[in-house]
């Protein structure tokens, strides 16, 4: 009886080891979140190419907290917030296309894989597996950092503001 309760133990203990699944990282229901911007996300950018892009975020990020440093904006995400980018294959969307990629940004500064305070990750959903990618590198914070400076995609940044590596920061969202 004592080598079942050990083994018992043994195996919760590696269960609660596990790793993360998608569909923790990747909520299903992220289709029904906000979406970050009404821009028309189609054209090419670096690190995405030529693909049309829509941007949802969910509701902690909808709390993003924005004050004022040296006169500029300063965004700052709170702790999980979730940013889902739709990656389309091609720059023309029409009704009905389904994306062929999700790019997604978890805000979790503590997590050992966090560029930047945020984790980085990539899902093909080409692959049957639907398995994803997590960045451990800093790929996608050298790009991200951009979105800090100013730049010339979409609405740019004129002012500089911090916008925590976000290119299109929420501003209420869009239905």
């Amino acid at each position: 009886m004592r080598q079942v309760l050990s083994v018992i133990c043994l195996c919760a203990i590696f269960w609660n080891c596990a790793p993360e699944t998608k569909k923790y990282l990747i909520p299903e229901d992220y289709a029904s979140w906000k979406r970050t911007t009404n821009v028309e996300l189609n054209y090419p950018i670096p690190g995405h190419l030529e693909h049309y892009r829509k941007i949802f975020i969910n509701e902690i990020g909808e709390k993003v907290a924005v004050t004022t440093v040296d006169g500029k904006k300063h965004y700052t995400y709170p702790t999980g917030t979730i940013i889902v980018k739709e990656v389309y294959p091609a720059l023309e969307y029409k009704a009905g296309d389904k994306p062929g990629m999700l790019t997604v940004m978890i805000k979790d500064s503590a997590h050992p894989q966090a560029r930047g305070g945020w984790i980085w990750i990539v899902q093909d959903l080409k692959n049957p597996l639907n398995e994803y990618t997590v960045f451990t590198s800093d790929f996608c914070l050298d790009c991200h950092t951009d979105a800090n400076r100013r730049h010339d995609l979409g609405p740019g940044n004129p002012d500089e503001e911090f916008r925590d590596y976000v290119f299109f920061p929420y501003e209420g969202g869009v239905e």
